[in-house]
């Protein structure tokens, strides 16, 4: 993924996620990308420390830091 398109894709997470958001909503309303993709740069977000998995429920991602507030 090039730098520009990583910086757009961090743009439009970090502007939905602060709610918990099932991977398949994620995939096909905001990244408009396959599940596997949506999978993989979702792995890269939660690497660079920007995302995290919801402890409430599997698959669901929200910001880092978003569900203790």
């Amino acid at each position: 993924m090039s730098q520009e398109n990583n910086k757009e894709v961090t743009r439009l997470l970090e502007g939905k996620l602060r709610m918990p958001i099932h991977i398949s909503y994620i995939s096909k309303y905001i990244l408009k990308k396959s599940q596997n993709e949506t999978k993989e740069i979702l792995k890269n977000a939660i690497n660079e420390g920007i995302i995290e998995e919801s402890p409430l429920a599997k698959d669901y991602y929200v910001l880092k830091g978003y569900n203790k507030k």
